[in-house]
């Protein structure tokens, strides 16, 4: 009931607000960007001014998603009635200190168990497989419209957030939902193309790197990957979603507990990290430690530092 009454709360503010931004953690994904499309779609049709601000902007594999065309990387002035967050933990996930600052009432819509409830309303259930599903149950709580445009931005959320349903945050609404969109007119074979099937020639180079600097530590039953500034130089230009789905594809050795992909990203090491329920290591608990934080079976964090390799070839943080 608690979650019935933050829709219709958040129904309100909407009502009552002209000038909305939309924004999400930086570096879209097929989840938090569908759910602020498809947002955006709706306080359109409410005749209500919208603002998509994405830091980094849309990589090439969601063009395809509509109102791509809506995105900014960042906001130009300051002056809005509402701000609407998805799937971030904190205000600071944006990547913006503009938004970041911003002094507006927010609505804070996220399913990751570390969310620190920042919003004036906070519509976060970590049961969810998504954000996408969160925001489709809002839809049907508010009797809002869903077109076949909404449908497609939606679906994409789930099948992204899913691995095309064979994670384990998949469940029997996850479903339901994605069947319900798909009644709508969203494709989920066109999302999958797009989404999954769509690597150039050195996304794949880029990937058979990433392989050849695997590692199985079998003590600790880790297996992990890294990319280093000298990898990405020696492959050239990628696509910003190169990697994509990599740390799930190290996951599926089975006698590892975990898995674990490191990649230079300018000052930044980035690491994802992926677990399964079966192999009961709970892999938000590790993303903490080096401030970051998700899910049970989901989490990523970032730290200040370069990756090298050493002398007799092994890995190091310089």
């Amino acid at each position: 009931m608690l979650m019935i009454e933050n829709f219709l709360a958040a129904k309100k503010l909407i009502e009552q607000s002209q000038n909305i931004l939309l924004t999400m953690h930086e570096r879209m994904d097929g989840d938090d960007g569908g759910s602020v499309l498809a947002m955006a779609g709706l306080l359109e049709s409410l005749g209500k001014t919208v603002t998509c601000a994405i830091k980094r902007g849309v990589p090439p594999s969601l063009s395809f998603l509509p109102g791509i065309e809506k995105i900014s990387d960042d906001i130009i002035y300051d002056q809005f009635d509402l701000a609407i967050f998805f799937g971030c933990a904190t205000k600071g996930r944006t990547g913006s200190e503009k938004i970041q600052n911003l002094n507006t009432v927010t609505i804070n819509i996220d399913h990751h168990p570390d969310n620190s409830f920042f919003g004036h309303i906070n519509i976060v259930d970590h049961n969810k497989s998504s954000v996408a599903e969160l925001v489709y149950d809002m839809f049907i709580a508010n009797k809002w419209d869903i077109n076949k445009d909404t449908a497609t931005c939606l679906l994409t959320g789930l099948i992204t957030d899913t691995g095309s349903f064979m994670h384990s945050n998949t469940k029997s609404s996850t479903l339901k939902t994605a069947g319900e969109l798909m009644k709508k007119g969203a494709r989920s074979s066109k999302i999958i193309k797009h989404t999954f099937k769509n690597k150039n020639l050195n996304s794949l180079k880029a990937w058979g790197r990433a392989i050849e600097n695997s590692y199985y530590d079998g003590k600790r039953k880790i297996i992990f990957s890294m990319m280093t500034e000298k990898d990405f130089s020696d492959i050239g230009l990628l696509p910003p979603a190169t990697f994509e789905g990599f740390v799930e594809t190290l996951n599926t050795i089975p006698e590892a507990k975990f898995a674990l992909f490191l990649r230079q990203e300018g000052e930044l090491i980035k690491g994802s990290l992926r677990s399964r329920v079966e192999k009961n290591t709970d892999v938000a608990k590790i993303a903490k430690i080096f401030g970051g934080g998700g899910h049970r079976q989901a989490a990523g964090f970032a730290v200040l530092g370069k990756l090298e390799k050493d002398e007799q070839g092994k890995w190091k943080v310089a």
